[in-house]
């Protein structure tokens, strides 16, 4: 295998993240099993010698998986994984620990673990399409947050009722406002995103959620969207502005008819916490609202005018969640 980028290495662990979660429990069981199985151990609820059989076969298979990425896996309890790389010129090894919230250490082939250093901020450059590995890695379970929907309900709402003949669904997603979309009949939904894994997701519930097949789903980059000038009649983004910056939004009015709506959400910039692989794709040009004023600025800077805010908050958990629901119209 070859060597890693920092952010080649970055989005295969994003990718790896289930995998090594289900390492670490699996570990956890097979160790009660084993000392269950021990003369005088104690009984366990997970079963018997077939049990820690199966966890044995299945943690094999699963260290597998992590070694046919290129990786190498130095150590099991705690996990640790390396990623071979070069950095300025010499070998090095990208090193993750279990613990470690993202990949941001690494240290020089010959030194070993010893000499493990953090990474310089440099080297945290993202290409699209590492951008999109990241998405891969997190589109299996993203429709397990039931936020998502919310958000894209609000925004559908906001478009009005007259039917659109042709609505833009940017960085869809797995198509949760497109979906929501459909309750307004247009013509057609365009539905764009950088991740092939996002759009296979989405392909896959359209299969019952689309039947007339009104929705298009492609691969494709945010910006600039593959709509022709004043090509659209209702462009949508759900929470995923702040991943595309300020260029989306002039992107937006140029796709736009005359009179076309726009929906899109935004995080609040206090409540805004990414993780550092996904922070590290964050544009700098366009700052996070703290207000509803701050999030009209935002629209009516980009030429946008009869702009709306509206706060959404939703308890989740212990916590509330909270977006800015902004439509606008192109004059």
């Amino acid at each position: 295998m070859g060597l890693f980028t920092v952010p080649e290495a970055r989005a295969e662990l994003a990718r790896l993240r289930p995998v090594l979660d289900e390492l670490v429990r699996l570990r956890a069981d097979a160790a009660e099993l084993a000392a269950s199985l021990r003369p005088g151990g104690r009984e366990t609820a997970l079963g018997g010698m077939p049990e820690w059989k199966a966890a044995q076969a299945r943690l094999d298979d699963l260290m597998t998986t992590v070694q046919r990425t290129g990786a190498e896996l130095k150590g099991f309890a705690p996990l640790l994984i390396d990623f071979p790389a070069e950095l300025d010129g010499v070998d090095v090894l990208l090193c993750w620990l279990e613990g470690d919230p993202e990949l941001c250490w690494y240290h020089r082939v010959d030194l070993g673990f010893a000499g493990r250093r953090r990474l310089p901020d440099r080297v945290a450059v993202v290409t699209e399409e590492i951008a999109a590995g990241l998405f891969d890695g997190i589109a299996a379970h993203y429709d397990e947050d039931t936020f998502h929907g919310l958000v894209a309900e609000a925004l559908v709402d906001g478009l009005g009722s007259k039917a659109p003949e042709r609505v833009l669904d940017v960085a869809t997603g797995t198509g949760v406002a497109a979906f929501a979309a459909l309750r307004l009949e247009p013509g057609e939904v365009l539905a764009i995103d950088i991740s092939p894994g996002m759009i296979a997701q989405a392909e896959t519930k359209a299969a019952t959620r689309d039947p007339g097949k009104v929705i298009t789903w492609q691969v494709a980059s945010a910006v600039p969207s593959p709509v022709e000038d004043e090509g659209a009649d209702a462009v949508l983004c759900a929470s995923s502005l702040h991943f595309l910056g300020a260029a989306a939004l002039r992107d937006w009015l140029r796709a736009l008819r005359p009179g076309g709506r726009v929906g899109f959400s935004l995080p609040l910039a206090s409540a805004f916490r990414p993780s550092e692989a996904f922070a590290a794709i964050v544009p700098t040009d366009l700052k996070l609202p703290e207000t509803e004023d701050d999030a009209a600025e935002l629209a009516s800077e980009a030429g946008f005018t009869e702009v709306t805010v509206k706060r959404l908050d939703v308890e989740s958990g212990d916590r509330v969640r909270s977006v800015f629901v902004v439509h606008a119209t192109k004059p």
